[in-house]
C-alpha cells in the first residue's frame, strides 16, 4: 500500500483567462504574460491542472460521481427534510438557478488550464527529452478531453474552444458535431503520446491505459447516445474523423480516422500492458476492509484471518482516480474539496431516531453502527437496486449496506427522508475500535483520524467527522476496461474474468447480460446514469431504456421522518423528466444572463421558464 495520507495534486494556480462568460479566478496573479518562464514551471502547470478535480469535490452535489449516482435509478437523494438540493436532483429538477454554477465553473477552468499547458509546451527546447515532453502534452490533452466530456455529458451543447484563450464571444458548440470529435481526438492523442511506465501508476496522473479507457468511454457515449447505435458489439459503428486539435502542436491524432477497431485495440494494449490487476476479492476493493476495521467487522473477519486487507488508495485496480490529502478546512483558506466531502454526505443520517432493535434515542455512528460512521445521509440506495440483485452474487452485500441485517442498531432520523435503510459500502464513511492519540473514550472513531493521528498530523479542519475522509474517489477501475471490451466486440472472456473474480459462474454474452454485469459492478460509483442514456440513444422518449428504468423508482419503498411509506415523483413522474431533458442538466442561469444573447448561449430543453414540471421549492413530502 502506498502511503495513504501522501498529500493530493494541490497547486492551485490559474494560468489563464477567458472571456466574461467563463471568468475564473486568478488564484496567486501568475498569467501567461509572465508563467511559464521555464519547462519545469509546466510541472506547476500539470499540478494546478489536477488540482481542478477536487474544485469539483469542493461540493459533492457539483460531481459528476455523485450527481450521476443520485440521478440514477439505483440510489435516492435522501438526506434530510431540508437537503432540496440532492432530492432535486434525485428527481431530475432543479431548486435553484444555482445548483450546477459550482461544476460549470470548475470545468472552464479545467479548460482554460489544459489549454494552457498545450500552448506552452513547444514554446521550450524539448532536445533530448522529447518522452517528458510527450507525457506532459498527453496527461494535458487527456484532462481537457475529460472536463469537456464532463461538461457535454451535464449539459449537451456547451461553450468551446481550442486555442490559448478563449474567443469574445465563445458561443455554443455542437456536441455531437464539433465537441465529441475533438474529445475523441484529445484522448486518442493522449494514448498515442504517453508512455507505460513513465509514471507511476496510482500517483494521481493519467496514463496511457487511462487514456485509453476514456477513448473507449467517450467513443461508447458518442456512438450510443448520439448516434443510437444500441447493442455495440453488433453494430456497425460509423467511423468519427478526428478534427484537428490545436494549430500548430505536434500530436498524432489530426485528421485521423477513429474506427471501433482503434478504440478495442487500445483498450487490449492496456489489458497487456497497462500493469493493470483486478483485486483478488472484490471487497478489498472498498474501506471497510482497512487493517483497524477489517477484524472486527464480521462481513470481514475472514479477510483478517487469512491476512488480507483493504487494497489501499492507488491500488493495481485503480484506473484514474480523485486523490485527497490532510490540508482541508472549513476557514476558507483550503477548500474542503481536498478531502473527500462524498464520504460525509453518504454515510448515516446522524440526527436522532429510535432505534429499530433497541426502542432507544440514538444517533447513528456510534457502536450501535460500527463499522458505518454517521454523516449527512445523501445519495442512499434505491430499494429497486436491492430487490433487483440475486443474493447469490457476492457483490450484493460487499457493495450494499442493509441496516437491518449488519447492523447492531439503527435510527431512521426524525429528519430523513428517501432512506430505505440501505446504504452505499463503497463512498462511506468508516470506523474503527481503535482509539486515537492519548484518547481512551469508548467511541468508534473515523479509521483515517487514527491514521493521521498515529503519524502525529493535525487534525486542519477541526472536526474528524466532517474531515478525515482520504480515500481515493475512483473514477475508473480495470473492470470497466474488461466490460467495454465484452460490449465493444462480443468476447465474453473478459466479463468472465470479472464474474470470476465475483465468485460467478462462467456465462455466455447477451446485450442484457452486459447491461446487468455494469450494474452491479459498478453500483454506486457513477456510470450507471449515462450506461443507460447510451443504451436509449438521444431523443428516446418515455418508453426508451433509460426513461423506464428510473420510472421504476415510483413505488419503491422508503422512510420519510421515521414512518415508511413509498416513493413518488415531486411533480409528474422519472420518465416524462427524463424524455424533456434526454438526462441533460440545466445550463447555469447566470452564464445565460451574463452573455444575452440566445445565438450564443441558450437553455437546455427541458429547463426553461416555462416548463413548470422542472422546478420544485421544498422537498416531496412522502
Amino acid at each position: 500500500m502506498k502511503k495513504i495520507l501522501s498529500l493530493a495534486i494541490a497547486a492551485a494556480v490559474a494560468l489563464s483567462s477567458c472571456n466574461s462568460m467563463l471568468d475564473t479566478e486568478n488564484y496567486t496573479g501568475a498569467n501567461t504574460a509572465n508563467f511559464p518562464a521555464q519547462a519545469s514551471d509546466l510541472n506547476a502547470e500539470l499540478s494546478a491542472l489536477y488540482s481542478v478535480l477536487n474544485q469539483y469535490c469542493n461540493d459533492p452535489l457539483q460531481t459528476p460521481y455523485l450527481v450521476y449516482n443520485i440521478m440514477s435509478d439505483d440510489c435516492n437523494g435522501a438526506g434530510g427534510t431540508g437537503d432540496v438540493e440532492a432530492h432535486a436532483i434525485g428527481h431530475l429538477m432543479k431548486n435553484k438557478d444555482a445548483l450546477y454554477d459550482g461544476a460549470f465553473k470548475a470545468t472552464y477552468v479545467g479548460v482554460a488550464r489544459a489549454n494552457a499547458i498545450i500552448y506552452s509546451v513547444d514554446a521550450f527546447d524539448w532536445t533530448g527529452k522529447e518522452t517528458m515532453r510527450n507525457q506532459l502534452l498527453g496527461e494535458a490533452y487527456f484532462m481537457r478531453g475529460l472536463f469537456y466530456l464532463w461538461g457535454t455529458q451535464f449539459w449537451g451543447d456547451i461553450p468551446a474552444y481550442w486555442a490559448a484563450a478563449a474567443p469574445d464571444p465563445c458561443p455554443q458548440q455542437s456536441a455531437e458535431d464539433v465537441i465529441y470529435p475533438h474529445i475523441l481526438a484529445d484522448f486518442y492523442s493522449a494514448y498515442q503520446l504517453m508512455s507505460y511506465g513513465y509514471t507511476t501508476q496510482g500517483d494521481g496522473h493519467a496514463t496511457k491505459g487511462t487514456a485509453a479507457g476514456y477513448l473507449a468511454r467517450a467513443y461508447m457515449f458518442y456512438q450510443g447516445f448520439y448516434k443510437k447505435q444500441g447493442e455495440l458489439a453488433k453494430a456497425s459503428c460509423p467511423d468519427v474523423k478526428m478534427l484537428d486539435l490545436d494549430e500548430g502542436i505536434k500530436s498524432k491524432a489530426i485528421n485521423e480516422t477513429l474506427t471501433k477497431s482503434m478504440v478495442t485495440d487500445a483498450l487490449k494494449d492496456a489489458v497487456a500492458n497497462g500493469g493493470y490487476e483486478l483485486v483478488e476479492d472484490f471487497r478489498l476493493l472498498w474501506q471497510y476492509t482497512n487493517q483497524y476495521t477489517v477484524g472486527d467487522y464480521k462481513f470481514t473477519e475472514d479477510l483478517a484471518k487469512a491476512g488480507k486487507s483493504w487494497a489501499g488508495n492507488g491500488n493495481k485496480e485503480e484506473v484514474f482516480q480523485i486523490q485527497f490529502g490532510n490540508f482541508a478546512s472549513w476557514n476558507g483558506t483550503v477548500s474542503m474539496g481536498y478531502t473527500n466531502m462524498s464520504s460525509l454526505y453518504c454515510s448515516l443520517r446522524c440526527d436522532e431516531g429510535t432505534g429499530i432493535v433497541s426502542g432507544a434515542n440514538i444517533s447513528n455512528g456510534g457502536i450501535e453502527t460500527f463499522p458505518f460512521a454517521q454523516g449527512w445521509g445523501q445519495g442512499t440506495i434505491n430499494a429497486g437496486l436491492w430487490d433487483d440483485w440475486s443474493n447469490s452474487d457476492p457483490r450484493k452485500a460487499a457493495t450494499i449496506l442493509n441496516v437491518q441485517d449488519e447492523l447492531a442498531d439503527f435510527a431512521f432520523a426524525s429528519s430523513c427522508s428517501e432512506d430505505a435503510g440501505l446504504y452505499n459500502k463503497k463512498l462511506m464513511a468508516v470506523t474503527t475500535k481503535t482509539t486515537a492519540g492519548n484518547d481512551k473514550t469508548s467511541g468508534p472513531y473515523i479509521w483515517w483520524g487514527v491514521v493521521r493521528e498515529e503519524a502525529k498530523q493535525a487534525q486542519n479542519n477541526k472536526n474528524s467527522m466532517q474531515g478525515d475522509h482520504f480515500g481515493d474517489i475512483v473514477l475508473m477501475r480495470y473492470s470497466d476496461i474488461l466490460l467495454m471490451l465484452t460490449e465493444l466486440t462480443g468476447d465474453v472472456s473478459y466479463q468472465n474474468k470479472v464474474r470470476a473474480r465475483a465468485g460467478l459462474k462462467e456465462t455466455t454474452y447477451s446485450w442484457e447480460g452486459i447491461q446487468d454485469e455494469r450494474r452491479f459492478e459498478f453500483a454506486g460509483e457513477g456510470l450507471r446514469f449515462n450506461d443507460l442514456r447510451r443504451w436509449s440513444g438521444k431523443g428516446g422518449g418515455e418508453n426508451c431504456i433509460a426513461a423506464k428504468a428510473l420510472q421504476k423508482q415510483e413505488g419503491t419503498r422508503v422512510n420519510y421522518t421515521g414512518r415508511w411509506t413509498v416513493m413518488k415523483h415531486a411533480v409528474s413522474s422519472w420518465a416524462k423528466r427524463y424524455a424533456e431533458t434526454d438526462g441533460f442538466l440545466m445550463i447555469p442561469p447566470s452564464q445565460i444572463n451574463i452573455v444575452g444573447d440566445e445565438t450564443v448561449l441558450k437553455q437546455n430543453a427541458g429547463w426553461t421558464s416555462d416548463v413548470a414540471d422542472a422546478n420544485m421549492s421544498g422537498t416531496p413530502v412522502y
